[in-house]
């Protein structure tokens, strides 16, 4: 699965599964954000989440940019998660947002 199609499912995941309790943001691209930047903010329960996306048939890995990314954002205190899959991408909603009505 490209990682455009996984960003996809990912947020129609969010969408669906915890309508009202967060807002799933797309920050990359358009040229605004910061090189390596996650792929997604995840907003809701008074908390930040940041995913990186990377497609399990293309063989990228994390780049040095996104790292120091990661590490800046873990060090303001915003979780960070790299996610392949959407059951990984799922898992990370349940674990930040308790998926409970």
């Amino acid at each position: 699965m490209r990682e455009s199609s996984l960003q996809r499912r990912c947020l129609q995941l969010a969408r669906e599964r915890f309508r009202g309790r967060v807002v799933a943001v797309n920050v990359h691209g358009g040229g605004y954000s910061n090189k390596g930047f996650p792929d997604l903010l995840l907003l809701g329960a008074g908390k930040a989440v940041a995913v990186e996306l990377k497609s399990p048939t293309s063989g990228y890995k994390v780049q040095p940019d996104q790292a120091v990314w990661k590490r800046r954002l873990e060090e303001a205190g915003v979780a960070h998660h790299v996610v392949s899959d959407l059951p990984s991408f799922g898992r990370v909603m349940k674990e930040e947002f308790d998926d409970q009505p």
